[in-house]
């Protein structure tokens, strides 16, 4: 299947995901998972969905992804409370607001399509949203932001993702106080990157102040890092940032599996937690490289691509089941493998576009397809299935577990397991 049909396929199950105000569906994680509210979320999908319908109206000038550009963005304009927080912007834990980093995520992908767009009233929006998590988030005794109103902490990933937000909109809108804030968010990064050893260019996921970080280094997470230390680099005219995004990248393929994968999770005592593999994930770590202007790792893109489904989605992760059970088969794949999910998908329909060339011609014949796929669930066997209009998860013997009319707001989720 060549990149125009991958492109094709994934926007078309895009848009069966799209509702009225946003686009839906359950979200499958490594934190927690949520699959009774599958309203639309206003978080970090809007960064890859909006970055890459506006890198495919640049490359094309096909109108229908400014189309797509316009209508999304005014799924945040919609959804923007008087506060400027987004409506639904939790994303695992939704619904809720003031998610982290999912507001900033989102505003940077608005602040893009306003580019893209010529649209001014985006950055409005943007800025009051950028506004509001500023207040909210920022920490003046320490200098820094914290992950959660008044709870002193600080998240590598989030503070790079709030950091590139601050940068782009310093740029466009002319606001210098932005830029500064985007360098101390970004010197909190590299002030908790290992600097030697085996873990050299590592972040660590978390730490409850600046100086010691928790010994957790997810590979996607210090993915995500990147390409705002580049942007920083460049912006703030500090080299360090770019070289410690580069210890990223090193990192990243020191710690890479040989068939293109990476792990879930290394710990600083040297445990290495193998599963899941992140499928639709994946594409932030192979648009990481592109930032980094290196070549994507052999294999890496062939594990996404072998990630999509009939339908056009692609799946979440493989090996959910040996997260607490390392030696569990992986002859069927838990249901939290297999589910697509928008703010997954994002990542690999930005990354595809990125990968696009040049008037790329993308046709616009429908190819609806449905799928159905055996899986497990808490260990018992079991089907999942996709059409255009629903998704459902149901026992061997036909007991629904999970029940989705694609428009609706709430699934009938019946089983505990659905909500863990």
């Amino acid at each position: 299947m060549n990149l125009a049909h991958r492109i094709k396929a994934l926007d078309e199950w895009l848009e069966s995901m799209k509702q009225q105000n946003g686009y839906g569906g359950p979200v499958s994680h490594w934190w927690q998972s949520c699959y009774q509210f599958v309203g639309p979320g206003l978080d970090w999908r809007y960064e890859g969905l909006l970055t890459g319908y506006a890198r495919l109206w640049e490359k094309t000038g096909d109108p229908r992804w400014s189309s797509r550009l316009e209508v999304a963005a005014g799924h945040l304009v919609r959804g923007q409370l008087a506060t400027g927080s987004y409506v639904n912007s939790r994303f695992e834990a939704n619904p809720g607001t003031l998610g982290t980093p999912h507001e900033a995520a989102a505003s940077l992908g608005l602040l893009r399509a306003s580019q893209a767009l010529q649209r001014p009233d985006l950055v409005e929006v943007a800025a009051k949203n950028l506004d509001h998590l500023i207040e909210k988030l920022w920490d003046e005794a320490r200098s820094g932001f914290n992950d959660c109103p008044g709870v002193y902490g600080r998240v590598p990933n989030k503070l790079a993702t709030l950091a590139e937000a601050l940068l782009l909109g310093a740029t466009v809108t002319g606001r210098a106080q932005w830029l500064d804030l985007a360098d101390m968010a970004l010197a909190d990064v590299v002030r908790l990157q290992v600097q030697k050893g085996p873990l050299a260019g590592a972040v660590h996921q978390w730490a409850q102040g600046r100086l010691r970080g928790d010994g957790r280094f997810f590979p996607y997470y210090n993915a995500r890092c990147i390409p705002a230390l580049v942007e920083g680099a460049r912006l703030l005219a500090n080299p360090q940032y770019r070289q410690a995004a580069e210890a990223i990248g090193d990192f990243l393929e020191k710690v890479r599996n040989s068939d293109g994968s990476w792990p879930q999770l290394l710990y600083e005592n040297g445990r290495r937690i193998e599963y899941p593999h992140w499928m639709s994930p994946l594409a932030d770590i192979l648009y990481a490289y592109l930032v980094l202007e290196r070549p994507l790792p052999p294999g890496g893109l062939d594990v996404l691509l072998a990630g999509q489904l009939p339908t056009g989605g692609f799946i979440t992760a493989e090996g959910f089941r040996r997260r607490y059970r390392p030696s569990a088969r992986l002859d069927h794949p838990d249901y939290l493998d297999v589910t697509p999910v928008v703010g997954w998908n994002d990542k690999a329909f930005r990354l595809l576009a990125e990968l696009a060339p040049q008037d790329i011609s993308i046709s616009h014949a429908a190819l609806t397809s449905e799928c159905t796929l055996p899986i497990t669930i808490g260990g018992r066997p079991g089907w999942y299935h996709e059409s255009q209009s629903d998704m459902s998860i149901t026992t061997h013997d036909g007991e629904s577990v999970f029940v989705w009319t694609k428009p609706s707001d709430w699934s009938k989720a019946v089983d505990e397991v659905m909500v863990r």
